[in-house]
């Protein structure tokens, strides 16, 4: 019950009593049995005692909505301790001093970058109308228009993810809330909950939508400390219709912005507003979050994105150059992809470092030019220069102990098979040919065979360290001898 915390209007006493100043220091010392200390610092230090008078103590506070935001998160631990220090009666009222100095800790008191008075507002919603103040805090939300479901390459790797989002972007709080999607960086996490916003917002006439990243969350959290404006920022969170956070790893070890987002959290899960999140890692290993926030973040659907398959490389880089309206060779495109498999953004990279050399030389798009770009990506070391087909096949029929022609054969000798799809991958890894070209060394095999022996080989080398060790000796053969 707050029923002993009041607001008193009037002007803000200047009598010096140390018994007030001796009450708020027991008073501290209990709330600090009950709160971390950094909520300690962040909220009740800077709070000055004024005056005590029987079992009223006056206190000064530097906004309203500071000591709502007090309350709001601290309320009964506050009259726990109002009871302990002022007895059954006793009551807290505050006055206003603008001059009470905010002393923030270490994990919010880094400078704030940018101004949000200043900042650009940015596009968080569709025909949706929001005062000056709102605007303050949909500074960052911010939807790239370029990523949208139709420019994203689905693929094994990311099916799951994408059938999640496209179900939310139908029925938004129905169904996976909250959505995390994980994964490594440049898998395209990004572009998949952007395309969520954006999506909804064009669908959705006047929703409420915003897309933040977790640095600009803690950003525009420490700047509504700094102005006394920790409850208007609550406030406007909780009233949205869909929160998108980037990257939330990053609230991890910051204490007091990880208990504003908890609260925001809990008022939209309860409200059914859709709640979508990004994460380098899933839930369960952020081990800089508070438990609470893990297990509210494991109660809707946790989805991760892998690492594309080949194919989806190709297919990346060719959606890529359709979009830009640029014509490259299918054979570079497959060069790239398969010698970038990690990363989109370093597949991308290099697609636009190889379009950028053939605009500069004003020679027309190679596999010698592809070979050179990729190789600015670290791609392709210590490789030996101008290895062959014919001596790739020389080495592994050597290290299996078969006759070169048999790997030309149509044949499903299981020994055979093996040596041929080895040698067809150790082909298309070492040397900057074709698939094509690759398969008619043996036997005259399409593109798509070479594939799936690769596919083969790079599977086998996963679960297989002995076949990985042959793989490994008939390589550096290859590059030493």
């Amino acid at each position: 019950m707050l029923t002993n915390l009041n607001y008193e209007n009037g002007q803000v006493s200047n009598v010096d009593n140390s018994n007030a100043y001796e009450a708020w220091n027991k008073f501290l010392e209990i709330i600090s049995l009950n709160i971390s200390e950094l909520k300690l610092n962040t909220w009740f230090r800077p709070i000055k005692a004024k005056h005590i008078d029987n079992d009223i103590l006056t206190i000064s506070v530097p906004s309203k909505d500071y000591y709502d935001m007090i309350i709001s998160r601290f309320g009964d631990v506050v009259s726990k301790a109002i009871k302990a220090v002022l007895g059954d009666s006793g009551r807290l009222i505050y006055e206003i001093d603008i001059s009470v100095p905010v002393e923030l800790p270490e994990e919010i008191a880094a400078p704030v970058i940018q101004n949000p008075q200043t900042q650009n507002t940015g596009n968080y919603g569709q025909s949706h109308a929001q005062p000056q103040s709102e605007n303050i805090y949909a500074s960052a939300s911010y939807f790239n228009s370029e990523y949208t479901f139709d420019n994203f390459v689905k693929g094994k790797n990311n099916e799951f993810a994408t059938a999640a989002a496209l179900s939310i972007c139908n029925r938004p709080g129905a169904q996976y809330n909250p959505l995390m999607i994980y994964g490594g960086v440049g898998l395209g996490k990004t572009h998949l909950i952007q395309a969520i916003g954006n999506q909804l917002k064009d669908n959705r006439t006047g929703i409420k939508i915003m897309y933040i990243s977790g640095p600009e969350f803690t950003t525009s959290f420490v700047q509504s400390i700094r102005t006394n404006k920790a409850h208007e920022f609550e406030r406007y969170y909780k009233s949205l219709d869909i929160l998108i956070v980037d990257d939330i790893q990053f609230l991890e070890g910051k204490e007091s912005t990880q208990d504003s987002f908890f609260q925001i959290f809990n008022s939209l899960y309860q409200l059914k507003r859709q709640i979508v999140l990004s994460s380098d890692k899933p839930p369960h290993q952020l081990t800089g979050l508070e438990e609470r926030l893990i297990t509210r973040f494991q109660w809707g659907l946790t989805v991760d994105i892998q690492p594309p398959d080949l194919e989806t490389r190709t297919a990346i880089l060719n959606k890529k150059c359709e979009t830009e309206k640029i014509s490259v060779p299918y054979e570079v495109l497959e060069f790239i992809a398969y010698n970038i498999k990690d990363n989109i953004r370093s597949l991308e990279g290099c697609l636009k470092s190889l379009i950028f050399d053939s605009e500069l030389t004003k020679m027309p798009i190679s596999l010698d030019m592809a070979k050179r770009s990729v190789l600015k990506f670290g791609a392709i070391k210590n490789r030996k220069q101008n290895l062959d087909i014919g001596s790739i096949i020389a080495a592994v029929s050597k290290f299996f102990d078969l006759e070169e022609s048999l790997l030309r054969l149509k044949t499903k000798r299981q020994e055979i098979v093996l040596a041929r799809h080895a040698a067809m991958y150790l082909c298309r890894e070492m040397t900057s040919c074709s698939l094509e070209t690759i398969g008619a060394h043996f036997g005259g095999r399409n593109h798509a065979t070479v594939i799936h022996a690769c596919k083969c080989v790079d599977d086998m080398v996963n679960i297989d360290p002995g076949f990985k060790d042959k793989i490994d000796i008939i390589r550096e053969e290859l590059l030493t001898s």
